[in-house]
Parts: structure tokens; C-alpha cells; sequence
């Protein structure tokens, strides 16, 4: 059993100093999102709005692809949604599983440590873009839902999701607000707390929806 958790031991760090030498790029990338955040925000939202806002392409849509298709990537638009979230909210959880095991004084080996570190920095310079990001595919998600399978009815499915996206909104906004005064500490709080209940608001409407 020892022998066998050496082994393991051995080939995590081998896979770790592996990542950590290839991921160059993503660090670049992680640094290039962070630094032009307000380019590529606005350049996501605005992308979004002009698909949202286009009824041609709304009509299109609607006399050209059945309604089965239609559900299907309105979908897995949700699930790119859902895997981005956890992408952004994995810094926190990263950094405040390490934070606490720094604090109980718990042994953490060396070819642990360093990864570790790493992904924290690049999950905490991508994590303002990827907010950017989740927002703009949960209106998407929403639209094609709401829009063109609902044909604006109102249905529970439909609730949830519109009350999971007002949840986003105070989410972006209290992000935002984080960026532009960063020494107010307060508002990483309120930021936590919309974020858990925007995940609990997305499960619930997942559920409903399926």
C-alpha cells in the first residue's frame, strides 16, 4: 500500500512539473485577460446584444432549424454556462482550502505546493473575464430558451432561470464595484455571497429544467 502511494506520489509530480512547464501560454493568457479586461468585456457583451437584438436572425432561426435542434444547443450553451461558473468559482475554492491548510499548520508537500500556487494566480487574473464570460452565455441561454422554444411564455422552468440571471446581475455588478474600489473588502463578501446564491439559484433551475 505504501509502495503504491509513492508510486501515486511520484506520478502527480511528475504531471505537475509537466503542466507547470507547458502552461507557459496559459499564463500568458491568464495575464493578457486580466490586463485588457475592459476590451474583451465589453467586446463579449456587446457580441451577445447583437445576437439577442437581431429579429432577423431570431426569424431565421425559427423558419430554419426544428425546434429539437434548437433545444439541444440552447442546452449545451447552459452547460458551457455551468462549466464556465465553475471555472471562475474554483479560485476561491482553491485559494481558501490552501489559505486554511496554511493556517491549521497542515503538511503540504513541496510538489504540491508550487501547482497549487500557480493555478490560484491564473484562476485569480481569468476570474473578472470569466464572469464576463458566464454573464454573456446565460443571456444567451436564456434568450434562446425564452424567445424562441417558450415563444415568450412564462413557465417555472423559465422563472428559475430569469431568477438565477437577476442573481448574475448583482454578481457582475458586485464585481465590477471590486474593481473599481478594491480596498473596499466589504464588497468581496457581498461578491461571495451572490455568487453562492447564484449557484444554489442555477441548481434549482437545473433541476426544474430537466
Amino acid at each position: 500500500m505504501v509502495a503504491w502511494l509513492d508510486k501515486l506520489q511520484i506520478r502527480l509530480k511528475d504531471l505537475f512539473a509537466l503542466i507547470r512547464a507547458q502552461a507557459g501560454w496559459l499564463e500568458n493568457l491568464a495575464k493578457l485577460a486580466h490586463d485588457k479586461f475592459y476590451f474583451f468585456a465589453p467586446l463579449f457583451l456587446l457580441s451577445v446584444f447583437a445576437i439577442v437584438g437581431s429579429n432577423q436572425w431570431l426569424h431565421w432561426i425559427e423558419r430554419t432549424i426544428p425546434a429539437r435542434l434548437v433545444r439541444g444547443v440552447a442546452g449545451s450553451i447552459g452547460e458551457a454556462a455551468f462549466f464556465l461558473g465553475f471555472v471562475a468559482t474554483l479560485y476561491y475554492g482553491m485559494r481558501d482550502v490552501f489559505a486554511t491548510a496554511r493556517k491549521l499548520h497542515a503538511p503540504i508537500p513541496a510538489w504540491l505546493d508550487s501547482p497549487v500556487k500557480y493555478w490560484i494566480m491564473v484562476l485569480r487574473l481569468m476570474h473578472p473575464l470569466l464572469g464576463v464570460a458566464v454573464f454573456s452565455v446565460v443571456l444567451l441561454h436564456g434568450y434562446v430558451m425564452w424567445r424562441i422554444l417558450a415563444a415568450g411564455k412564462f413557465s417555472f422552468a423559465i422563472e428559475t432561470g430569469l431568477s438565477a440571471a437577476a442573481i448574475l446581475v448583482l454578481v457582475a455588478f458586485s464585481g465590477l464595484f471590486i474593481r473599481w474600489m478594491p480596498k473596499l473588502t466589504k464588497l468581496r463578501y457581498v461578491h461571495r455571497l451572490v455568487g453562492i446564491l447564484f449557484t444554489l439559484a442555477f441548481v434549482v433551475h437545473k433541476i426544474v429544467a430537466d
